[in-house]
């Protein structure tokens, strides 16, 4: 399977944008006995500023490492494991959290086939990469609600919606430790009947009043299954 993942962040000096970030990329999974090796291959991204040139941004180790993966029937993660060397830089680098938290966005975790349709579920994601530079500890809690099913191009889905909380917190120079966030994010996902896969998701970042963009959130994401036909299908997010 293969999803085609697009991200847009932008930022906001009051009413004023000043930035937008692009981001695209592929989500590769390919079954390895019991387990799928999962990847992001393509991956570019482009920050840019009102007027001036757009700079491409830095490649993360999690941007190239490969991991092998372990989920449900009902869509939980039980295990993400580096296929590289830990002794490698570039893999002891990669932030452990950033696959699970991607696949989230894009695998409903369900509680049972088939999901309940009008009731609602929770499920949490707990994290810890405070060891990583750039790692931080904490849990996202996902709200779940199968609303409705629908049929597109002859195709029976299920439209499982979601809003989570992330709530982290970082390390400082002191030792001590300190919190970022809460995020909000809020989406859907188009789960297909008959292959029981995910074939389209959308999010977006649920900003609070006193910070929200005129005009949608700071962060939209899409993810498609290639060959599913949703990339040319518009929904709602």
């Amino acid at each position: 399977m293969v999803y085609h993942v697009d991200e847009t962040r932008e930022s906001y000096r009051g009413a004023e944008l000043v930035a937008v970030y692009l981001e695209t990329r592929r989500l590769r999974l390919v079954v390895r006995n019991d387990r799928y090796l999962v990847w992001n291959d393509s991956v570019t991204g482009v920050s840019t500023l009102p007027g001036s040139t757009p700079v491409q941004r830095r490649v993360w180790p999690e941007d190239t490492v490969r991991y092998f993966v372990r989920l449900s029937r009902l869509g939980e993660i039980l295990e993400s494991v580096p296929e590289c060397d830990p002794a490698v830089p570039e893999c002891r680098a990669a932030l452990p959290s950033a696959l699970p938290l991607e696949l989230r966005r894009i695998v409903p975790r369900l509680p049972v086939w088939w999901p309940p349709r009008g009731h609602g579920w929770v499920d949490t994601l707990a994290f810890d990469d405070l060891p990583r530079a750039r790692g931080v500890r904490g849990s996202e809690i996902r709200h779940y609600r199968t609303a409705r099913d629908t049929v597109l191009s002859g195709r029976a889905y299920w439209v499982v919606t979601w809003r989570s909380v992330r709530r982290a917190v970082r390390q400082i120079s002191t030792g001590a430790t300190t919190a970022v966030g809460p995020v909000e994010e809020q989406g859907v996902v188009y789960v297909d009947k008959a292959r029981l896969i995910p074939a389209c998701a959308v999010w977006s970042e649920v900003a609070p009043p006193e910070t929200r963009a005129p005009g949608g959130a700071a962060l939209r994401g899409r993810a498609d299954l290639v060959g599913s036909g949703f990339d040319s299908v518009v929904v709602a997010r």
